[in-house]
């Protein structure tokens, strides 16, 4: 059965293994931080090097150059595995985010933070109203709910609030 497996370990940050029938290697994939797309790629297969071990450190010394060619950085993980900052993260905490809900005519129903935890091996969510608690208070709810389940620190500033929700506070004349 073909496998393909990221490591974790932060040597063989960029890497991932290939075990595959016909094809067995390290691909080294480097992201600038939000790209979807790699600005560099590459495979170095078992055969063609000699071995695992010496495909592994080919693909490494290979990596480390193109790192320092394009100056990415490595992305900072927490202890849990999870990446510490997030291209698309506005709240300053992984795992609470600001979310909205919409109605059948596309108008917007609920806005709420929401806080995405595990617990016994089962993710769980809790979200808090922007509507019942205001924006801050919902949103140093969720931080809160997510603190007690990872123990990281939190943010002390509150996000900016984003355009839309401006707007729409205006257009209802709601104080947020």
């Amino acid at each position: 059965m073909p496998q393909e497996t990221a490591s974790n370990s932060e040597a063989d940050y960029g890497m991932t293994r290939l075990d595959y029938a016909k094809s067995k290697g390290w691909w080294v994939r480097l992201y600038r931080p939000g790209s979807k797309k790699p600005d560099a790629s590459k495979l170095f297969s078992d055969s063609a090097h000699n071995g695992y071990e010496a495909a592994r450190i080919a693909a490494r010394t290979w990596r480390d150059e193109k790192m320092a060619e394009l100056d990415i950085q490595p992305r900072q993980r927490d202890g849990n595995g999870h990446f510490t900052t997030y291209s698309r993260n506005r709240s300053g905490k992984i795992g609470v985010r600001l979310c909205h809900d919409y109605t059948a005519d596309g108008s917007i129903s609920r806005i709420y933070w929401e806080a995405k935890f595990m617990v016994n091996g089962k993710q769980r969510v809790r979200s808090y109203s922007v509507w019942k608690y205001g924006y801050e208070c919902a949103w140093r709810l969720a931080i809160a709910e997510r603190q007690r389940h990872d123990g990281e620190p939190v943010p002390d500033t509150v996000p900016e609030r984003p355009d839309w929700l401006v707007a729409l506070a205006v257009t209802h004349g709601l104080t947020l």
